[in-house]
């Protein structure tokens, strides 16, 4: 179904990736990994004209809403400006009718368009070509643009077009938005207003509607239709054989969450939305598509990576990467997190996970640091449901919520799962209530940040009361074990999701002892070097007596130890369950086939796991641990994990890679990529894999040329794949951007900063000015 070579020109090549056949059973796939965003907002790859089974998702990052008192906050599927029911001859258009020829979906990457080609003959005989283009712009981030181009081959025909918003659209049932004001301008200009149902956040929406025929406008009268959700033109007619009429139509999506719209009420707003698309619809498509094209030349520049191999397919995986990652991410606003689908679907309601600190911070922090910074303040700004979750459950500090949406939210992970195969009940999702390391994952991620960027400003206004605040959390969160003279953490989900209610996960007590570390050192750096910040600190906080609580406890936190075959236990029963044959989940080609056979509750007492939980470990503590105990837990967790969490297979090429098998590392790294881009037609049904997508770039960065930042120094350690030859990429250090240069036996790395910089290569430090020449 998707081919990878699909080369438009020949400087698109290894920049496109395109459906070759349609098939109406395998819609959410294309629909998702050619899903268009500029960070604003993000539109789903639906097909012009409507299909069943199609799902159609327009979101406006932060706008999130509750439908009821008893459902979970999500980002509301705004009203769609893609859909066109196109008639020929006074019948509806359809590819479930008819024949198709040289059927072509493509999403260029480079310049952020998708655009669809094909020809259909009609049951009667008639040949049409189609083309249909779209994008949403990054140069004016409330712009869509789209574009039809209609051509008969063989004989003139009738043609209509209907076409406008439609709001008659929910997210998989709840409905979240008021009726809201409809409304027709000048008879072109179509508006809709509606507000959401319990956070109030106000939407305008416009579109408008201009023709061309044989390269000359035409001005087509218009019938219109306001109903209920609905505002609508249609324009019809007639097309010579071998003419060509296109349509360009241009919407824009305000909302009162817009920055600039702050305390101005919705009348002004909705009068600069509307003479905004009056603008963009002077511009037309094309004028507005080059700007579109040189914001994203801008962002090619400044993500400039490149891997010089015999497998094109992995330089198209990482510009897949980078190109998600750029238009799921809100950069302009620092009160918005990533969703762990992005911005491509409905799948986990938008929410935001530890996948952002973890999967997809890094690529910020070493390429983007200002926009890293504006993900941390988002969880700054989530300080207030962090510290309210933290007192409902009985705890001191701030508590982070395992999922978030908008920052004061608070936890926000719903309660009920899917089905129990066993008790044909629902399954209780315990992982907002146990799945407790997201907090010190958070802190992980605040230390990494400003060990990289020197960052001071941030710690001083955010960071270090995030680290105090969540060390003080854990402090509170410790239970003693009198028989054992040690304090535990009880009860939890740590990474793997197949093991619940389990006392002392490795990765959750180490984190959290690594929190409480990073709490005290500062505590005491600030007390030495910066008392009057410490005292502001201390008034908000009561640090004095909290950092007694801290160093009190730190010493005896229970961190589970290598046994005598150098085996961590992932939890205190882990390895005494009962071990099952996995081959064949193993061999799956669908996540989860486990649980065809298994319920949760059973498969919590078994030897077999998620994703990596171990090994997440090893790759964020890696110095804690000796190459000896990495290794012989990779031996004996990896055969156990299914990897049925997207976020698992980055995580182990890297650490193959840290063990010098480069040949598992490259395919791991490919699974890895394949998750998405890969040939399986329903792995992205419901949305793009965030955390995967970040673990791309983790693999290429962190594991090929083994970046690393430990105890504040930048480590690389480079090693390539056999296909590979060669690989450049973008970092930031301190300040300084580093052009890295990567072949089998050199490393050259160039810098304009003025600055002397010091990194170790190989484990050996080198100092260096300007540029560095490095022979393997």
């Amino acid at each position: 179904m998707l081919n990878y070579n699909k080369t438009l020109t020949e400087s698109l090549k290894n920049w496109t990736f395109s459906e070759e056949k349609f098939d109406p059973l395998l819609l959410g796939k294309c629909e998702s990994i050619m899903s268009l965003g500029n960070g604003y907002m993000g539109l789903r790859s639906a097909t012009d004209e409507p299909y069943i089974g199609e799902t159609r998702n327009l979101f406006v990052n932060g706008t999130f809403n509750k439908f009821d008192e008893n459902e979970v906050t999500e980002l509301p599927n705004a009203a769609d400006v893609t859909r066109l029911d196109l008639f020929v001859d006074g019948k509806r258009f359809s590819l479930e009718q008819g024949s198709t020829q040289d059927y072509s979906r493509v999403l260029d990457l480079r310049h952020a368009e998708l655009v669809r080609s094909f020809v259909w003959e009609s049951p009667e005989g008639k040949q049409i070509r189609y083309t249909f283009r779209r994008f949403v712009s990054l140069d004016q981030v409330h712009v869509i643009g789209m574009k039809l181009e209609v051509t008969p081959l063989n004989g003139e025909i009738d043609f209509t077009v209907r076409s406008g918003i439609n709001a008659q659209l929910s997210n998989t049932g709840s409905q979240h938005f008021h009726e809201g004001e409809k409304r027709i301008f000048d008879k072109k200009y179509l508006q809709l207003l509606q507000t959401t149902t319990e956070s109030k956040v106000d939407f305008v929406m416009h579109a408008s509607h201009q023709f061309k025929l044989q390269g000359q406008a035409v001005e087509l009268m218009p019938k219109m239709d306001i109903d209920r959700r609905k505002i609508a033109m249609e324009y019809s007619c007639k097309i010579a054989s071998g003419e060509t009429l296109v349509m360009e139509k241009i919407s824009t999506v305000h909302t009162s969450r817009d920055k600039a719209f702050e305390g101005q009420g919705l009348a002004v707003m909705r009068e600069a939305a509307l003479e905004q698309l009056k603008q963009a619809d002077a511009q037309g498509y094309d004028a507005l598509f080059e700007q579109h094209k040189q914001a994203w030349s801008k962002v090619w520049e400044q993500y400039a990576i490149d891997v010089e191999t015999e497998q094109p397919f992995d330089l198209l995986a990482i510009r897949f990467a980078i190109y998600h990652l750029v238009v799921m991410t809100p950069a302009h606003d620092n009160r918005m997190g990533i969703g762990a689908k992005g911005l491509s679907g409905e799948g986990y309601k938008g929410h935001s996970f530890w996948d952002t600190e973890i999967f997809i911070l890094p690529f910020y922090i070493y390429t983007r640091p200002e926009i890293a910074r504006s993900l941390l303040e988002f969880r700054y700004l989530g300080l207030e449901g962090a510290r309210r979750k933290a007192k409902e459950n009985g705890y001191e500090g701030a508590m982070y919520p395992w999922e978030a949406a908008w920052p004061t939210d608070g936890e926000v992970t719903p309660v009920w799962g899917a089905v129990d195969i066993v008790t044909g009940l629902q399954t209780k999702i315990w992982s907002g209530f146990i799945e407790q390391h997201i907090t010190s994952d958070i802190a992980y991620a605040v230390w990494h940040y400003y060990k990289a960027t020197g960052d001071q400003d941030f710690m001083d206004r955010y960071g270090y009361e995030m680290l105090f605040d969540t060390a003080t959390f854990w402090a509170s969160r410790l239970e003693w074990d009198e028989s054992a003279s040690r304090y535990h953490i009880n009860e939890v989900i740590g990474p793997d999701e197949y093991k619940e209610h389990i006392d002392n996960n490795a990765f959750t007590n180490y984190m959290a002892h690594f929190n409480m570390e990073l709490a005290i050192q500062y505590y005491e750096e600030l007390k030495a070097t910066r008392p009057e910040l410490l005292t502001s600190l201390e008034e908000k906080l009561g640090l004095a007596a909290a950092y007694g609580v801290w160093t009190d406890k730190i010493g005896q936190i229970y961190l589970p130890a290598p046994n005598e075959n150098n085996i961590v236990p992932q939890d205190d029963t882990y390895l005494t369950l009962e071990t099952i044959d996995l081959t064949k989940y193993k061999k799956q080609k669908k996540v989860g086939s486990l649980f065809l056979d298994y319920s949760l509750d059973q498969v919590c007492k078994l030897q077999v796991s998620k994703q990596a939980d171990i090994m997440m470990l090893f790759f964020l503590l890696e110095n804690k641990f000796s190459p000896e105990v990495k290794r012989a837990n990779y031996n004996y967790y990896e055969p156990k994990t299914l990897h049925d969490s997207s976020l698992s297979l980055s995580t182990h090429s890297i650490l193959a890679g840290d063990f010098g098998d480069i040949d598992l590392a490259y395919d791991l790294f490919r699974r890895a990529t394949e998750i998405d881009l890969g040939p399986n037609m329903h792995s992205s049904d419901a949305g793009i894999h965030s955390a995967s997508i970040g673990g791309i770039w983790e693999c290429i960065v962190m594991g090929f040329a083994g970046v690393r930042m430990l105890d504040g120094h930048l480590h690389l350690n480079p090693k390539l794949p056999k296909s590979w030859t060669g690989f450049k990429f973008p970092l930031y250090w301190q300040g300084a951007r580093l052009e890295v240069h990567v072949t089998r036996d050199t490393l050259n790395i160039v810098t304009v900063s003025e600055q002397e910089l010091e990194l170790i290569i190989h484990g050996s430090t080198i100092k260096f000015h300007k540029e560095l020449n490095v022979q393997f």
